[in-house]
């Protein structure tokens, strides 16, 4: 089974979000992963209120290495002038090169609504609606409950007293334990086309996360690689009355995530189209034990 990215192209400059972790009157944090350190300025437009430009400094941004390719911005942008509540606000982040600045509607239009120039947010004053949401599972076979809340705001998006004050997401935001196989081909694929960081695996019968990458057990028979040793006997007797059980207790651990490196990948596919168009799958064979459940999971991994 291969699935090979274009190793040949260009890669673009920002590779998943900006995504809004945190809002308020006086604060933003941003999070976003690009292909090398970005100068970022951000751009606020409250209807009703001046426009504000905000370059985003060291002290305003950090910049962590993931990979060779693969850079995580951090953006925490405190505000000395507090932001107005329930009404819209336009945002867009400014990326500065060679050629001139160019915003999120250059390199990430599928984040803008329909008729939009730039994505937006809501402060409330109260509490009065949240949404929420669970983690994100590809292969799941059914709609994509994010993409109807995207759509269910774009239809209030001129009726900001609709807008919910929370977006809450419950759980580790992916499911890291019940991944399909097809899904951890393309993780895999992601991570040698951005050399995402390998590690070395501490308790696992496995030493590091090449020998893991390419361990014949490494889709669909995890569970045999994850670790299951003695010093967890402590652990074993509080949390399971002594019954021997691997450190990851999923029932769906055939697949489980093990590496940061695979954690980040997963990340990047699911939160973002950007990665899948790295690539495309040239060449498909399925595991004869795991057949049914391979074609099954592959024909149901949806994209972002």
């Amino acid at each position: 089974m291969t699935l090979g990215f274009n190793t040949d192209g260009p890669l673009t400059d920002v590779l998943a979000g900006p995504l809004l972790r945190r809002i308020s009157p006086q604060r933003m944090v941003v999070w976003l992963v690009g292909v090398r350190p970005l100068d970022l300025s951000l751009m606020l437009h409250p209807n009703g209120h001046p426009p504000r430009r905000l370059h985003l400094n060291d002290k305003r941004v950090r910049r962590l290495p993931l990979g060779r390719h693969a850079w995580l911005h951090l953006i925490d942008v405190p505000l000395k002038t507090p932001l107005p509540s329930d009404v819209r606000i336009d945002y867009d982040l400014k990326l500065a090169s060679e050629q001139g600045d160019s915003g999120i509607a250059d390199w990430a239009p599928h984040l803008l609504q329909e008729g939009a120039k730039y994505p937006c947010f809501v402060l409330t004053n109260d509490h009065r609606r949240l949404l929420h949401g669970s983690c994100r599972r590809p292969h799941y076979d059914g709609p994509d409950g994010l993409a109807r809340a995207d759509a269910w705001l774009a239809e209030r998006r001129e009726s900001p007293e609709a807008w919910p004050a929370w977006l809450l997401m419950t759980g580790d935001q992916v499911y890291a334990d019940d991944v399909s196989g097809p899904m951890l081909v393309a993780i895999h694929s992601l991570i040698r086309r951005l050399g995402l960081f390998d590690e070395t695996l501490k308790g696992s019968t496995v030493t590091d996360s090449q020998e893991l990458y390419s361990s014949e057990a490494t889709y669909y028979r995890r569970e045999a690689l994850l670790p299951d040793v003695e010093s967890s006997a402590d652990l074993r007797e509080r949390f399971f009355g002594g019954v021997r059980k691997p450190v990851f207790t999923s029932a769906n651990a055939h697949n489980h995530l093990m590496t940061f490196a695979e954690v980040i990948a997963m990340y990047l596919l699911v939160w973002s189209p950007v990665p899948w168009r790295l690539g495309v799958i040239v060449k498909f064979c399925v595991w004869p034990v795991r057949r049914q459940s391979c074609l099954t999971d592959r024909s149901r991994v949806r994209r972002p």
